[in-house]
């Protein structure tokens, strides 16, 4: 009787037990040479989707609105009708990110500044001592911090994660160099991408880079200029959606149910 009931539970809670899949996260990508593009961090390939401005670095906002920065000026990207708007001008750098408050950052340099979305002015928050922008910053939520590469020592960009405040901390050494994309992919891990395509796998807590991958596909005009991701993302995998079984499966279930009912009820009367 007691297996009989086991069988049951596991019978009925079949069709609501999936196995856990791997999450890609789609990657916007700026080329040195004027195009915009898209590529799967778990796949690779990447694909052109429109001519643009030779933007250092692209930012993904809240709402899944696209944006751009040269050193100078700031634009608002329609990937679905293929145009830029210019927004306005400042000292923008070349690193560009929203942080989960909504608000627009970027580097430059050793500056970490914020950028006024409306006209495109940037506010100096900090200079951070040992700190050179090497062309990107991606925002951790569950940190409520950025992680930032830096081109300080011209070998090697470093990994480092700078607050909200400006505060910094130097991780490690990536063990590589023109890492100008950084992107949180959906099952927390952190990539970073450099000029010549590679995707670099980088170690959180030392900093150092391992290649996953090059990317393939189109081709990346004039070489990679910096990536944007959901800057909800973070440094742990997102709460998974809950799965309804297809009612195939739950009528497949009761069926099950009522056979194990009707057996137990035959054993029972010759108990």
């Amino acid at each position: 009787m007691k297996k009989l009931s086991r069988l049951l539970a596991v019978a009925i809670a079949c069709p609501f037990l999936t196995p856990e899949i791997a999450q890609a996260a789609q990657v916007y990508t700026g080329t040195l040479g004027g195009e915009i593009g898209v590529f799967d961090d778990q796949t690779g390939v990447y694909q052109s989707i429109m001519r643009s401005p030779a933007f250092f670095d692209l930012a993904l906002d809240n709402n899944g609105g696209l944006w751009g920065a040269t050193t100078r000026s700031l634009y608002k990207i329609d990937p679905i009708q293929k145009t830029t708007t210019l927004v306005g001008s400042g000292n923008l750098g070349n690193a560009l990110g929203f942080a989960a408050n909504g608000r627009l950052y970027g580097a430059g340099s050793n500056r970490f500044f914020e950028v006024d979305t409306t006209t495109g002015a940037s506010t100096l928050i900090s200079q951070i001592a040992g700190f050179v922008s090497s062309g990107d910053i991606v925002f951790d939520a569950t940190r409520n911090l950025f992680w930032a590469t830096s081109a300080a020592n011209p070998s090697s960009d470093s990994l480092w994660q700078i607050a909200l405040d400006g505060t910094a901390r130097l991780v490690g050494n990536t063990g590589f160099s023109a890492l100008y994309g950084l992107a949180f992919s959906d099952n927390g891990s952190l990539y970073g991408y450099t000029i010549d395509a590679r995707q670099v796998a980088l170690n959180l807590d030392t900093g150092l880079g391992t290649v996953v991958r090059r990317l393939s596909g189109d081709a990346l005009s004039g070489g990679l200029s910096g990536t944007a991701s959901n800057p909800r993302s973070g440094s742990q995998p997102p709460d998974r959606p809950v799965s309804t079984p297809e009612p195939s499966l739950l009528l497949g279930s009761l069926a099950i149910a009522g056979w194990m009912g009707r057996s137990w009820r035959n054993q029972a009367t010759h108990l």
